[in-house]
């Protein structure tokens, strides 16, 4: 199985869980995984920003980035919307996309 960028193991987790690529997210936080994602045709990526480079993650195919998942867990959190680009930020508990439309 070929490593990553190339989504051989995104691709071979879904089929083991029985779900369709499209219909799935993908959280990664490195640059080569979020090309997996993209490349495998996951419905939703997300860049998991620990070291500043969300720009970087956005260009190699995030939907969106967060500096650490639990920022999904805060209520009220809404990750963005599917296709727009942009910087989950939290701001008082609710999650917006900062990017361009």
């Amino acid at each position: 199985m070929a490593g990553k960028p190339a989504p051989d193991t995104y691709l071979a987790a879904a089929r083991k869980l029985r779900a369709e690529p499209w219909q799935s997210a993908v959280f990664e936080d490195a640059l080569a995984g979020v090309e997996a994602g993209r490349a495998g045709g996951f419905g939703f990526v997300v860049g998991v920003d620990r070291v500043g480079h969300a720009d970087a993650l956005l260009a190699h195919g995030a939907n969106i980035t967060v500096p650490d998942l639990a920022v999904l867990l805060e209520p009220g959190g809404q990750p963005g919307e599917h296709g727009r680009a942009g910087r989950a930020t939290a701001d008082d508990g609710n999650l917006s996309s900062g990017g361009p439309s």
